[in-house]
């Protein structure tokens, strides 16, 4: 964690086979994954843990700003994914908590902004005696924008969707021809827009990027 990047980055590539990309930054973090894959130009901040992650790959010029948490899970005799997959330029904020307990792929483009929000990859089922642990699949499609302190448990969110703060999403989004609001607890779709050159029939397009065509 302490030591220069050059020493740093050299043991990771030495000692444990990690692929590190040119121009790649690692502040006082710690990381630990059994496979790990970094793009050139990512930047990892101060006082991240990245723990018992089996396979971790972050895309060319993504940033990991300071103080999260991505969180695997090892048990005795249970094959598990954990398996954390960020594509090319993601913005991930300060102070989220991800669980990488099954897998969870983040699109690129996609901000994960603000604070305080939660991922999770993992349930519980019933079983004979007590409860069985089941790793479950989080997808986080391209171009998304995630607002503070939202919870996504499992489930995919669609491409260019915006997910309200504080929002609740336990189900998986289906992908639309216009961009998506989704928001509340459990969450919904709101609102969808499209882009001014395609308005809806017999209406002006007003002024402005995106135009809202319809709220529940």
């Amino acid at each position: 964690m302490l030591l220069p990047q050059g020493l740093k980055q050299g043991l990771y590539r030495r000692v444990f086979g990690w692929r590190i990309g040119r121009g790649v930054r690692i502040g006082c973090s710690y990381l630990d994954a059994a496979q790990m894959s970094l793009g050139d130009g990512v930047r990892i901040g101060h006082f991240n843990i990245i723990r018992n992650v089996a396979r971790l790959e972050i895309g060319r010029g993504s940033v990991l700003e300071n103080f999260n948490q991505f969180f695997g899970t090892r048990l005795p005799d249970v094959s598990l994914p954990s398996e954390l997959v960020m594509g090319e330029q993601v913005s991930f904020m300060s102070r989220h908590f991800v669980d990488v307990t099954g897998s969870v792929h983040i699109g690129s483009r996609t901000v994960v902004a603000g604070r305080d929000s939660q991922f999770w990859s993992h349930t519980l089922a019933l079983a004979e005696k007590g409860y069985a642990f089941q790793p479950t699949h989080l997808r986080i499609g391209e171009d998304v924008y995630i607002g503070a302190r939202a919870t996504l448990v499992a489930g995919s969110v669609p491409a260019g969707a915006i997910v309200g703060a504080g929002s609740v999403v336990t189900k998986s989004f289906a992908p639309e021809a216009a961009r998506v609001l989704i928001a509340g607890n459990p969450a919904v779709v709101k609102k969808r827009y499209l882009p001014p050159e395609a308005p809806p029939p017999d209406a002006a397009p007003p002024a402005g990027p995106l135009q809202n065509t319809h709220e529940d």
